[in-house]
């Protein structure tokens, strides 16, 4: 096994090996963030194979409208370590570090992040712009309907396959 993904900094496995993908989503999703301990969500937030939803789901239990308009200098010593956690999860989120389940997309937290995205168009009308903007077109182009699937059918026609689909609409 690979020393880099064999230990963690404490020297035990993994966490990812130890519970899987879906118990860290689980809890880091149940975080208590007004009395746990932030770096355990940020390593729970670092693991790879964490989805989109979850993600924005995490982002948002983190209350980001409370410190959103606030700046950076003004935010209050005791919220310091969650806005400097909603900046993170907010980077990774717009970087496209988590990726969307394409089984869910973002359906479990579709209403929520809607809602988000309706607040910043509302500040838009008013001139001014909160901490934490997402693209609405990503998250617009995210289908919550699984995954497309193309279902070819076979044909008598003799040419290779990706001849036939090049000059497909040639043809008819």
């Amino acid at each position: 096994m690979n020393r880099m993904t064999s230990k963690d900094w404490n020297g035990n496995a993994p966490a990812a090996n130890q519970q899987g993908v879906k118990e860290i989503a689980r809890a880091a999703v149940a975080f208590d963030w007004d009395n746990g301990d932030l770096k355990q969500l940020g390593r729970l937030m670092s693991k790879f194979g964490l989805d989109l939803a979850t993600a924005v789901r995490v982002f948002l239990n983190g209350r980001p409208q409370d410190l959103n308009h606030v700046d950076p200098d003004d935010v209050p010593l005791h919220a310091r370590a969650r806005f400097a956690m909603l900046d993170s999860l907010y980077g990774r989120i717009t970087s496209g570090f988590y990726l969307p389940d394409p089984q869910i997309g973002l359906g479990p937290v579709r209403a929520e992040a809607e809602a988000w995205m309706a607040e910043q168009r509302r500040d838009r009308s008013m001139g001014r712009k909160g901490r934490w903007v997402f693209a609405e077109a990503q998250f617009d182009a995210i289908s919550d309907s699984g995954p497309r699937t193309l279902v070819l059918t076979p044909t008598n026609d003799k040419r290779p396959t990706l001849l036939r689909v090049l000059t497909e609409p040639f043809w008819q």
